[in-house]
């Protein structure tokens, strides 16, 4: 008798099984949500890697470099967007707090965005790097965010793929900033291709590991 009541405890969904199970408008919420996130993530990815090229190349380098800040500002919105509609997860997940840190984030870095595309001379260096740090750790709080999704719907097994893109996130993006701080201090001489060297692997890791996270919101038939 014992054994069967366990049994059927054991059968008993989870919240977050049986979130999944009824595919609701919040889950449809949250998977939009991610596609954005990963089509603006994209985007900036880009735009950093059109920027590294035409360091070696002078072919169409005026229409480019107009196209490249745009493609980062989309990117950078998207990702916003992405973000605000990953809102929508259940409070059980004790995201909110980490989804609203990432969105102060991003919007950090497209105010920088848009201030040097703009008129870089408006931004003084140590507020550029102050927004830009904000950016990159929004995409940390974002990626400690799939975490937490990962865990509710009970897929420990693909926490350790996030723990990755955290540990590159911080080693890329904010060694790329480290970079940025070191040589606007002037200890040493760093060519700013070098930074953008850097930060290209940190965007590169985030689509190659949130397909993971988007394949296991598939709902449980």
């Amino acid at each position: 008798m014992a054994l069967e009541e366990t049994k059927q405890i054991d059968e008993v969904p989870t919240s977050g099984a049986q979130w999944l199970r009824e595919d609701s408008r919040s889950l449809q919420q949250t998977k939009r949500g991610l596609n954005l996130f990963l089509s603006g993530i994209i985007f900036v990815f880009f735009a950093v890697l059109g920027v590294l090229y035409f360091q070696y190349t002078t072919d169409m380098l005026s229409v480019v470099m107009t196209a490249l800040p745009v493609m980062g500002m989309t990117g950078n919105l998207l990702m916003l967007a992405g973000v605000i509609f990953c809102l929508a997860v259940p409070d059980e997940v004790g995201a909110r707090g980490l989804l609203i840190g990432a969105a102060v984030g991003i919007s950090a870095n497209i105010i920088f965005s848009g201030m040097i595309d703009y008129n870089p001379n408006l931004l003084p260096m140590p507020v550029a790097l102050f927004l830009k740090l904000a950016g990159y750790i929004g995409l940390i709080l974002f990626a400690l965010f799939q975490r937490r999704l990962l865990l509710y719907i009970g897929r420990p097994d693909q926490t350790g793929k996030v723990t990755f893109l955290i540990l590159t996130t911080v080693l890329f993006l904010l060694g790329s900033w480290g970079m940025e701080l070191v040589a606007y201090l002037e200890l040493v001489e760093i060519a700013s291709m070098t930074i953008y060297a850097v930060m290209l692997p940190g965007f590169f890791t985030y689509p190659c590991f949130m397909g993971s996270l988007k394949r296991a919101l598939v709902p449980v038939n």
